[in-house]
């Protein structure tokens, strides 16, 4: 009887060793897609901007003129995307510009949206015309 509690428990403590834990995506900041960067015009107020987009990650404590929204997404410890939008906004507190770029995978998967059925995308069935 002995001998079976010790094997049941070697056997036990063999398979937590080789078992994998799963991570999960780790999402932190604002997700900003291209169609929010569209809709920013020049002039736009503060609270305008903030419906657009969010509120930011950080707000500048000692200028007033900048918002940033950052993303970044890990998996384990890789990071899979990362990005930073830096929103500048003039001395009368209105929005003038923004610096910064959305990774080149967040430009595809709003431009080419992928049939959910099949997860093809629907334009390649398209075949070009002839002129």
């Amino acid at each position: 009887m002995f001998r079976f509690i010790i094997t049941a428990t070697l056997l036990t403590f063999l398979s937590a060793c080789t078992m994998q834990v799963y991570k999960l995506k780790i999402q932190q900041g604002n997700i900003v897609t291209p169609d929010m960067l569209e809709q920013l015009k020049p002039g736009m107020s503060k609270n305008q901007v903030a419906f657009v987009m969010g509120n930011p990650v950080l707000k500048d404590s000692f200028s007033t003129r900048q918002w940033d929204y950052l993303y970044r997404l890990e998996r384990r410890e890789d990071n899979i995307e990362q990005y930073h939008i830096r929103v500048f906004f003039d001395q009368g507190q209105k929005y003038s510009h923004y610096e910064g770029e959305l990774p080149e995978e967040e430009k595809e998967k709003i431009a080419s949206p992928a049939d959910e059925k099949t997860g093809e995308n629907k334009m390649a069935d398209k075949k070009p015309q002839k002129a």
